[in-house]
């Protein structure tokens, strides 16, 4: 029984299982696209900043350098970015064949929220949303001064 009194205020246990049933939305919604939910945020990004440096990806999408490089390696053979140099830096950019599924990308994404939304509820998921990318940031800013 104390087991499960901390299981059910332990932030660590309750985000990761809350985690995988959104993953299991996320990978429906994107299913018909043969991409993974992650891709497509990459994806999404860059988009809006085609040009954006693997750098800024990670930053964006809170994932370590190694991730984005598979990710975007992941994403070229599939045809949908390109790498251009510019001088000692790496621009990011989507291919002519990524910018045709751009809408079908962006409405997986919408159903994805809706479905999220329609379960909680519009005003609850904003406000866990924001909890969320709050306490992100913070545990973030610390762990990176902690590595340094």
């Amino acid at each position: 029984m104390q087991d499960d009194n901390f299981l059910s205020s332990c932030l660590f246990f309750n985000t990761n299982a809350f985690s995988r049933q959104l993953l299991k939305l996320a990978e429906n919604a994107f299913y018909h696209l043969k991409l993974s939910p992650s891709h497509a945020s990459l994806l999404l990004q860059v988009y809006e900043a085609p040009g954006i440096s693997p750098k800024e990806l990670s930053q964006k999408l809170h994932l370590t350098p190694s991730t984005i490089t598979r990710f975007i390696d992941a994403l070229v053979k599939k045809k949908l970015l390109r790498r251009q140099s510019k001088g000692k830096t790496i621009e990011i950019h989507p291919t002519d064949h990524s910018l045709t599924i751009r809408g079908d990308v962006a409405m997986a994404y919408k159903e994805l929220v809706m479905a999220y939304t329609e379960i909680l509820g519009m005003s609850d998921a904003r406000e866990l949303s924001g909890q969320i990318a709050r306490a992100t940031d913070k545990v973030a800013e610390i762990t990176t001064q902690i590595k340094s």
